[in-house]
């Protein structure tokens, strides 16, 4: 099941991998004073379960330029991220590997594959020095929002996650909890937005460590729907 837009922490279950409803496709069916509360909460502590979203990765000498030659807008350093036309976010983690995440939900959410992914591929087979690295059954996804997650990644992570040492668009490469991990800031200086790419196998598991985390913040969960309408529009 997917969470409400407003279960409490001890409610929450992670499901990495499993395709949204369809509901989540359409319009919403909240009032406007379910609406008020979900973004009241987004603002402060939150945490949604994005891992049926699309995420791909390409890595080669070449990566770089071939994904600008597809109209990508190509960080140009390492540890950095940028927004792309099409409301993807294109990240940069070393000189020739990339990682692309779309939130958004489609109706073939947690199927399909990016057409990154393919076109890749084709570019191999065509002699071109880059390859495909799927990223749906490598990396599990979770997306943090609200004023409270410097404080609260610092009781996790080694990093200054602060938005003056870590702006909007800056990547991290990094332990939180123990466990490798991602973290991509994609929100504003005054509400920051966490995504957090990591081991799939350990999605249970750091599930309940952020759950455990975010009761000194009152923190909740959301689903991956109203963080993005908070975010993304």
């Amino acid at each position: 099941m997917t969470t409400s837009m407003t279960d409490h922490l001890d409610g929450a279950t992670a499901l990495a991998r499993c395709a949204l409803p369809a509901s989540l496709t359409g319009a919403s069916t909240t009032d406007a004073s379910s609406d008020s509360v979900t973004a009241t909460v987004l603002s402060h502590c939150a945490l949604a379960d994005m891992s049926a979203l699309g995420r791909a990765g390409v890595r080669g000498r070449a990566a770089a330029d071939w994904l600008a030659s597809l109209d990508f807008t190509v960080p140009d350093t390492p540890n950095t991220a940028r927004l792309q036309t099409d409301g993807s976010w294109l990240v940069r983690l070393s000189v020739g590997e990339f990682l692309q995440l779309t939130p958004a939900i489609t109706p073939d959410a947690g199927v399909a594959e990016l057409p990154l992914i393919a076109q890749a591929d084709d570019a191999l087979a065509q002699g071109r020095r880059v390859h495909s690295l799927p990223r749906r059954d490598s990396h599990a996804w979770f997306s943090l929002s609200g004023s409270t997650l410097p404080a609260l990644m610092a009781k996790l992570c080694g990093v200054d996650l602060r938005s003056e040492a870590f702006p909007p668009g800056s990547v991290a490469q990094t332990s939180v909890a123990r466990t490798n991990a991602i973290i991509v800031n994609v929100g504003s200086h005054q509400c920051p937005c966490f995504h957090l790419l990591f081991d799939i196998a350990s999605s249970h598991y750091l599930w309940g460590v952020m759950l455990d985390a975010m009761r000194e913040y009152s923190g909740q969960t959301v689903t991956a729907a109203a963080l993005l309408a908070h975010h993304h529009g």
